[in-house]
């Protein structure tokens, strides 16, 4: 969701070390990464309230949703459960043959967060995104390593609170974020999606890559440039899809973009715009 800077999160965070035995899901033995390299994330206390106190409440012009409508479409939707917890260290996804030159990345899937269907169920979204000509491979290329190279990029799969104590919860709602090279996509998220994009999860996740990786590539947040047009990828649509709700999920939060509530409403959309 936001491009966090590295140095002030491990300027902010005490970890302890840790030993970590990856888990053994019938494949190619993963490679185990530690970071940051002292060891394990804490996790990150659950707030007891999920409406933010510290910021003003803003009030709604005529005819618009009640605030703590736009406020409840932020929040997570229900569904199954999901892993909350990790060890702050992660496996790298096995990676096959495949392109020899691009943006070199890997997948990797935080230790104690298991999927249902296997590590491999997560790099295949990961690939699909990156690879699709509507993505980002419209002008840049990607190619996917293994454990044995030193990537440019990291897509880590991350529990929820890892998440939550890496990407920051100052707004009250499970969001993904990029950390440097590192784009940490919460399990929160990965399981249960948005309300903005419905039951369309694939669309979200897909989504979610586009968004961290758009920060990886040094772009910034976007807003509704126009009422009824597919969102800008680099829009906050894990939030709200139309700026009425941006800006009152966010009113008091630097974003790194100026909100205004102009009445402007988009479609969720998962690629970006060329």
């Amino acid at each position: 969701m936001r491009s966090v800077p590295l140095a002030l999160y491990l300027a902010g965070v005490c970890l302890a070390a840790t030993t970590v035995v990856a888990l053994d899901f019938g494949m190619a033995s993963p490679t185990t990464v530690t970071w940051p390299a002292a060891g394990a994330v804490p996790a990150a206390p659950i707030p007891t309230s999920t409406t933010p106190t510290s910021t003003p409440t803003p009030t709604s012009k005529a005819g618009a949703p009640p605030l703590d409508t736009f406020r409840s479409g932020a929040d997570l939707p229900p569904g199954p459960a999901f892993p909350q917890h990790g060890t702050g260290t992660w496996r790298v996804v096995p990676a096959s043959a495949g392109a020899t030159t691009g943006i070199t990345y890997t997948v990797e899937v935080e230790d104690g967060v298991v999927l249902p269907h296997g590590d491999n169920s997560f790099a295949a979204v990961v690939d699909h995104a990156l690879r699709h000509p509507r993505g980002w491979a419209g002008r840049y290329a990607f190619r996917r390593v293994g454990g044995g190279v030193e990537p440019e990029l990291r897509i880590r799969l991350t529990s929820q609170q890892t998440a939550r104590a890496l990407c920051g919860f100052e707004l009250p709602y499970d969001t993904s974020c990029r950390v440097g090279p590192i784009v940490y996509l919460s399990t929160a998220r990965w399981f249960r999606g948005a309300h903005t994009y419905g039951d369309d999860l694939r669309g979200y996740r897909i989504y979610a890559v586009n968004h961290e990786v758009g920060h990886f590539l040094g772009l910034g947040h976007e807003v509704c440039p126009q009422d009824g047009a597919p969102a800008p990828v680099m829009m906050q649509q894990t939030l709200s899809v139309d700026n009425d709700g941006l800006a009152s999920i966010t009113t008091g939060s630097d974003q790194g973009v100026v909100v205004t509530p102009d009445g402007k409403s988009c479609t969720p959309n998962p690629w970006p715009s060329w």
